[in-house]
């Protein structure tokens, strides 16, 4: 893990705000933990029982026997068709957090359950639902050509790598509406708590400027359903290469020096909106729209193993 000298970070950083005429907004001060993402599927019953699981990613004895422990208990708002329940299957991705309580000891809890497309055999499925929701007349948006954002050079030279998580809202035309960052992660950095809210927040800004020049394709969009295409999508700098940016955070724990999640001021109450973190995704993964699998529960998360 890299100890970055607080000192050394909190001096670039002021240097950099001096050269750009103002220096990066305070935040509010995020906590250190250990977070590992597991894919797998589940099929729920016409009760909205778990009736089956599998998980893909191979894990500790420990861990599976937590996880065999907790996800049979979980149970969901049924998934109807026609007016009439129907069981289904879908991806999943779990999201463990760890946090110390004692020198060498963590708690571990299940932070986070997400429902979407994993692997391309998934994305295949994915895009055929998609189809059915443009024949519908829903509106879609899927992204274009991305422009990405500068890497804060004083970040870059230090080594920093972190994600932000964005929340786009998207016009009818395709063109970012607004922007609003959700959450940021720095990973396997120390320092102190000023430097390492200051690095976040120069992540946050960059990932801001870029996502406003983005562009998507909408289908079936008219002017009155814009607040409706809302788009989270997460923005990764790092200074490994892709595959091992998609690896980072699977099957394995990472350290990350993590802010609050925060909505943003345009959010309205919707309960079949996904709940997403910025551990919840890898690189180039987007979740837009609800979803159908919601726990009845999600007093289930968060509970120590």
């Amino acid at each position: 893990m890299r100890l970055l000298q607080a000192g050394v970070l909190a001096l670039w950083l002021a240097c950099a705000g001096a050269q750009a005429g103002t220096a990066p907004a305070e935040q509010v001060s995020g906590e250190s933990v250990l977070t590992m993402r597991v894919d797998g599927e589940l099929t729920i019953g016409t009760q909205g029982e778990v009736e089956a699981y599998a998980l893909r990613t191979e894990l500790t004895p420990d861990l599976q026997k937590m996880l065999d422990k907790a996800i049979p208990k979980w149970t969901f708002v049924p998934i109807e068709q026609d007016g009439k329940p129907v069981r289904a299957k879908t991806p999943m991705r779990i999201t463990l957090v760890a946090r110390e309580i004692g020198e060498k000891k963590y708690e571990v809890k299940i932070e986070n359950v997400i429902f979407m497309p994993l692997t391309e055999e998934d994305r295949r499925a994915a895009e055929a639902a998609e189809a059915a929701e443009r024949a519908a007349g829903k509106a879609v948006a899927k992204s274009n050509r991305l422009q990405p954002p500068r890497y804060p050079k004083e970040l870059l030279f230090a080594g920093i790598s972190g994600s932000v998580l964005l929340r786009l809202h998207v016009n009818p035309d395709g063109t970012v509406a607004d922007v609003f960052a959700e959450q940021s992660s720095l990973y396997n950095v120390k320092g102190s708590r000023r430097a390492l809210d200051k690095a976040r927040a120069l992540l946050e800004k960059s990932a801001t400027e870029a996502a406003r020049k983005w562009t998507y394709n909408v289908e079936n969009a008219s002017p009155e359903q814009k607040q409706d295409i809302d788009v989270k999508v997460p923005v990764e700098y790092s200074v490994e290469g892709p595959d091992e940016v998609r690896r980072n955070g699977v099957g394995v724990w990472r350290y990350e020096y993590r802010g609050p999640r925060l909505d943003p001021p345009w959010k309205k109450a919707d309960d079949m909106e996904p709940v997403v973190g910025v551990s919840d995704l890898n690189n180039g993964e987007m979740v837009s729209g609800n979803t159908p699998f919601r726990l009845r529960d999600r007093s289930v998360l968060n509970q120590v193993l």
